[in-house]
């Protein structure tokens, strides 16, 4: 499908502040509520409270008067195809929250953010619909012309908060995506599975790898609790048919794979 022409539908929200810094990542992610008007409520809210919002994201006794973070984004991508500008893209939205890329903390300050509207996996993680995807193709398409950046420049909520978040879920396209040179997806795919390996020089070799792809994984020769949630990120991406947070032949060898075009666009960003 060709994407559509990209119409803006114009929804301010006040929840943003000054940037820092010039964009050079986009971040996608689902919205998790019930409907697209309930996303754009809570994104735009100057003053959240929990009672506005209820559901399987609070507990059931959560004071209806208690404060909510604000939050935001730079746009939502309703299921129909409408695309929702919220914050213009010269300021910081507030969409990535704890977060790390590229040993940096601040994703906000670097980034566009993206809600694409999907109960996610409070809600049974719905498909994502044919227009909505088309729309999201044309609005990418768009970011990364402007700004220059390749598709190894767009990642996942989950990328970015592997202990945090699973955001937009092992149903998102990415290999869609990835045909239309929007993002990244292995050129090939290596046998299943494979043997598991736990601590040692290998592990060590597979963390500096997440870390030069951009995950903030630590480097310890042992995978631990927070390996395994940047592993568990990786295979929801890369390899849904299994999301374990192991360490087996088959993530290692789709990590190389991925690293290497990530690794050759920015040789080619460099030398433009």
């Amino acid at each position: 499908m060709t994407p559509p022409a990209l119409t803006l539908l114009e929804r301010p929200s006040p929840n943003f502040d000054a940037r820092t810094r010039p964009v050079d990542l986009v971040v996608l992610h689902y919205t998790g509520m019930q409907d697209a008007e309930t996303a754009l409520a809570r994104l735009t809210d100057p003053a959240p409270k929990a009672g506005r919002y209820p559901g399987p994201w609070q507990p059931a006794e959560t004071p209806p008067d208690q404060d909510l973070g604000r939050v935001s984004a730079h746009y939502v991508v309703a299921e129909d195809g409408r695309v929702f500008r919220l914050v213009d893209e010269a300021q910081r939205a507030w969409h990535a929250g704890v977060a790390r890329w590229d040993g940096e903390s601040d994703v906000n300050a670097r980034s566009i953010g993206i809600e694409i509207v999907n109960g996610g996996h409070d809600f049974g993680l719905p498909p994502f619909a044919d227009a909505q995807i088309a729309a999201v193709e044309a609005l990418l398409a768009d970011i990364l012309g402007r700004h220059r950046l390749g598709p190894h420049r767009v990642v996942g909520h989950s990328d970015v908060a592997p202990e945090r978040k699973l955001d937009p879920g092992e149903h998102f396209p990415w290999a869609r995506l990835a045909a239309r040179g929007l993002a990244l997806w292995p050129l090939s795919r290596p046998a299943e599975g494979g043997a598991v390996v736990t601590q040692g020089d290998v592990v060590v070799a597979v963390q500096e790898a997440l870390c030069a792809f951009g995950y903030g994984a630590p480097v310890t020769g042992e995978v631990d609790a927070a390996t395994q949630a940047v592993l568990a990120a990786f295979q929801r991406r890369f390899r849904t048919r299994r999301i374990d947070g192991r360490l087996d032949e088959e993530t290692a060898a789709i990590l190389a794979d991925v690293g290497a075009q990530a690794a050759t666009l920015r040789i080619a960003r460099l030398r433009s």
